[in-house]
């Protein structure tokens, strides 16, 4: 077990004062927010405690959550407890409070961090998918400024993110669902709730004249990172969700994907469970046209 009695906690009132720590390396410190990741790592010992504690959690700065025009904002504090039940959320990105109800118990969800689980950089990971199929944008911040990076850049491998030792996170930008478009959720695990995903993902889409308009979808624990599978993307747009389209989508979906195999999971089984949920997705779609 760790041991965190020798462990400096900063406490910055602002994120200015954040960034200030950040800058010098006399004062840098690990970030944390809700401290369900982390914590858990330090405890168990598979990393070893830090010097200094950068808390985050009581930041107005990431506290925020609203919409801008065709854009919806979420602050890097968010939890996901939040996210679940913010009507905003429900609005224009109703897949990721579906993902953020199903990240452990309440209590995980009362603490832990949509900011958190991105900067956790697991391909575990159950917001990125619904992210992902948003097109969001992560924005970085340091004393010299800030950066909005892609959420397909920012996930550089595992656990590994464009980050600089002197940035923080800050909020997240994401399309808003428009008008006549679908998106979905799903997660398999060894059970159902407080459970590592084997398998999780999620999908925005569109029909129109009884053909794919707009299909975006994106899995996780498949990769070294989550990820949009823009073959299979590519490859329905523009076709009939008959079942010759939802068999061959599903063989390429199963295909697409490069998933090892772990504790949780064989590689054989993320393999073919990724080609069922992007069928489920396609059906889903289906049905709502």
């Amino acid at each position: 077990m760790s041991n965190l009695d020798d462990t400096e906690f900063l406490e910055p009132a602002t994120l200015a004062e954040a960034l200030r720590f950040m800058a010098d390396e006399s004062t840098r410190a690990v970030p944390l927010a809700g401290g369900t990741d982390l914590m858990v790592q330090w405890e168990a010992g598979v990393r070893p405690p830090p010097s200094r504690v950068l808390n985050l959690k009581s930041l107005p700065e990431l506290a925020e959550l609203r919409a801008e025009g065709d854009t919806l904002i979420i602050g890097a504090g968010i939890t996901h407890a939040a996210l679940r039940r913010s009507p905003l959320v429900r609005k224009h990105a109703p897949a990721l409070a579906d993902a953020a109800a199903t990240v452990g118990g309440a209590q995980i969800q009362a603490l832990g961090t949509i900011g958190g689980s991105i900067g956790n950089a697991s391909p575990a990971g159950d917001m990125a998918p619904s992210l992902l199929v948003a097109n969001a944008r992560a924005e970085v911040a340091s004393i010299h400024g800030s950066r909005t990076i892609p959420l397909t850049q920012f996930l550089v491998g595992y656990r590994k993110l464009d980050l600089a030792a002197d940035e923080l996170i800050i909020r997240f930008h994401l399309d808003a669902l428009p008008a006549e478009y679908c998106e979905g959720w799903r997660k398999l695990g060894p059970r159902a709730a407080q459970a590592i995903s084997k398998v999780m993902g999620s999908y925005r889409g569109k029909q129109e004249g009884g053909k794919v308009a707009s299909f975006a979808v994106a899995l996780g624990s498949v990769a070294p990172t989550a990820i949009r599978l823009r073959e299979v993307e590519q490859w329905v747009v523009g076709r009939k969700l008959n079942a010759d389209t939802l068999r061959e989508a599903e063989e390429r979906a199963s295909a697409e994907v490069k998933p090892i195999a772990d504790i949780r999971s064989t590689a054989e089984y993320r393999q073919w469970v990724s080609g069922r949920l992007v069928r489920g997705f396609l059906e889903h779609l289906a049905s709502a046209g």
